[in-house]
C-alpha cells in the first residue's frame, strides 16, 4: 500500500514527482522493516534534494544509523537502476527519521509515544498538555497535566479522559528534561 507524501505548510514548493516515487520506493523501505513517513523533493540550486523520511511502524525503538545507511544504499540502487530521478540533472538522497516533535497524525504515531507528554489541540476545546496512557481504535486516553503551583513542587495530573482522533487538530510530543 503506497503512502502519499504528507502535506506541508509550503505546499507550493512540493514537487509533484514525490507522490510518484512513493509506490516505487516503498517496497524497499518495507523490506528494511520500516514504513514510509514522507517523501520530499526540493530544489537547491542546480541540485534536487530527495528526502525520504522513514520510521518503525510500532514500538518505541528509534531507527539506528546502520539501518538508515543500509536503506540509503538500497534506495540509491533502486533510483539508479530504474532511473527514477532522470529529470533531475543532479540529485542528493537524504534518508532520515522524523524528529521527536513531529506532528502525530496516525494511530501508530500515538502508539509509539505511550507514556510521553503531549501537547494537544482539539476542535472547540482549549489546548492541553497531557500524558498519553492508551491508544484505542477511535482515539487516545490521556491524563491532563496541571502546572505545579511553585517551582520544585510535583506536577499533578487530572483523571484520565478519552479524546477521539477526529477531534484532535494537532498533537506533538513535548520534550521533557530530567530535573535530576
Amino acid at each position: 500500500m503506497a503512502v502519499p507524501p504528507r502535506a506541508r505548510a509550503d505546499e507550493q514548493a512540493r514537487d509533484p514527482r514525490a507522490a510518484d516515487l512513493a509506490p516505487r520506493l516503498e517496497p524497499t523501505i518495507t523490506a528494511h522493516g520500516l514504513v514510509l513517513e514522507e517523501i520530499e523533493l526540493t530544489a537547491s540550486g542546480p541540485t534536487t534534494i530527495l528526502r525520504v523520511t522513514v520510521d518503525y511502524a510500532e514500538g518505541t525503538e528509534t531507527v539506528d544509523l546502520d539501518t538508515v545507511a543500509g536503506l540509503s544504499e538500497a534506495l540509491s540502487a533502486v533510483l539508479d537502476s530504474e532511473d527514477l530521478m532522470a529529470e533531475a540533472e543532479n540529485y542528493e538522497l537524504e534518508v532520515t527519521t522524523p524528529g521527536v516533535t513531529r506532528p502525530l497524525a496516525e494511530p501508530r504515531h500515538y502508539r509509539r509515544n505511550i507514556g510521553r507528554l503531549l501537547e494537544i489541540s482539539r476542535t472547540g476545546e482549549a489546548d492541553i498538555v497531557a500524558r498519553l496512557e492508551e491508544v484505542t481504535e477511535d482515539g487516545i486516553r490521556v491524563a491532563e497535566q496541571k502546572p505545579a503551583p511553585k517551582k520544585g513542587m510535583p506536577v499533578k495530573y487530572l483523571d484520565p479522559v478519552e479524546i477521539a482522533f477526529e477531534t484532535i487538530t494537532r498533537a506533538r510530543v513535548q520534550v521533557e528534561f530530567s530535573q535530576t
